[in-house]
């Protein structure tokens, strides 16, 4: 990526300007979240009104020396901007009259971690470098608990984040049960990592176990508890529920065949009856129903 020309004017007559001009950095680190918004300072000074026709600003991620914002004698310019920040940058301008160049990345991903430096000529020069930390801490933990058969259990812990996590297990007791578990990652998007634990265990019911995510570089856990609950009754009751249903279901359909053999036996009998009557008085023509 090309260097703005007044980047190399700054860089070769830095060292006699510095004397006349300072830039500083209030805060040396950023640590931000994966996802958040983030807002680098560095301030120079102003010395009455602003002109910004004669204020140039620069901001670039030194360690890969990738453009992230330019602002040339007033005048912002995205030409050389890196693809990796096009949408996501702001320099908040209504704060360079009070001397101060806010630059705010939305959306920050792992890969914006790293040194940029923060470039201001304006009748001087002088710059800082502020070291921007990204942690992507394993919050959301995905578990599962199946039973194979004969009191095992399989356990599972799944997570994501940055850098690989270390996952630890233990039962109730705190006892660790690390060595039999089975851990394995692999890279996701955005350079998270995807990692996944199995614990096989015997175990009766009603235990808990603990699964934990240790984060060694954040100095940061994050733990999901894990409960064997006793799950024969419930599928006792599910059994037993659908043997009454069809128990049910068996008893009303009898009932209507039965109900409908009984009808079928009076309507007989009504006819029948009625043609007996009719027999014993022969000048009747009529068919007497009770």
């Amino acid at each position: 990526m090309r260097r703005p020309l007044f980047l190399y004017v700054f860089l070769f007559y830095w060292h006699f300007l510095n004397a006349l001009f300072t830039v500083e950095a209030p805060q040396s680190l950023c640590v931000v979240e994966r996802g958040n918004n983030v807002t680098m300072e560095c301030t120079f000074p102003v010395n009455g009104k602003l002109e910004f026709r004669n204020l140039s600003v620069s901001w670039e991620k030194k360690d890969e020396s990738k453009q992230v914002y330019e602002l040339h004698k007033g005048e912002e310019d995205f030409k050389n901007q890196h693809s990796d920040f096009r949408g996501r940058i702001k320099l908040l301008k209504e704060n360079l009259n009070l001397g101060q160049s806010l630059l705010q990345i939305t959306d920050v991903k792992l890969r914006d971690a790293g040194v940029y430096r923060c470039v201001i000529v304006y009748g001087g020069a002088d710059y800082k470098t502020i070291h921007l930390k990204v942690k992507a801490p394993y919050r959301i933990i995905n578990q599962g608990v199946v039973s194979t058969g004969r009191n095992e259990w399989k356990l599972t812990c799944h997570s994501e984040g940055y850098p690989e996590a270390e996952v630890i297990w233990r039962n109730k007791n705190y006892e660790d049960l690390t060595h039999k578990a089975n851990t394995r990652s692999e890279t996701a998007s955005d350079q998270l990592y995807r990692v996944t634990s199995t614990l096989t265990i015997k175990s009766g019911i009603d235990e808990i176990f603990y699964c934990i995510f240790w984060n060694k570089e954040l100095q940061e856990n994050t733990t999901a508890i894990l409960h064997i609950a006793d799950s024969t009754d419930g599928i006792l009751q599910t059994e037993s529920r659908r043997f009454v249903g069809a128990a049910l279901i068996a008893t009303a359909f009898v009932g209507s065949v039965l109900l409908f053999l009984l009808c079928i036996r009076k309507g007989l009998q009504v006819i029948l009856t009625g043609c007996k009557r009719t027999v014993d008085n022969p000048a009747s023509t009529r068919i007497y129903l009770p």
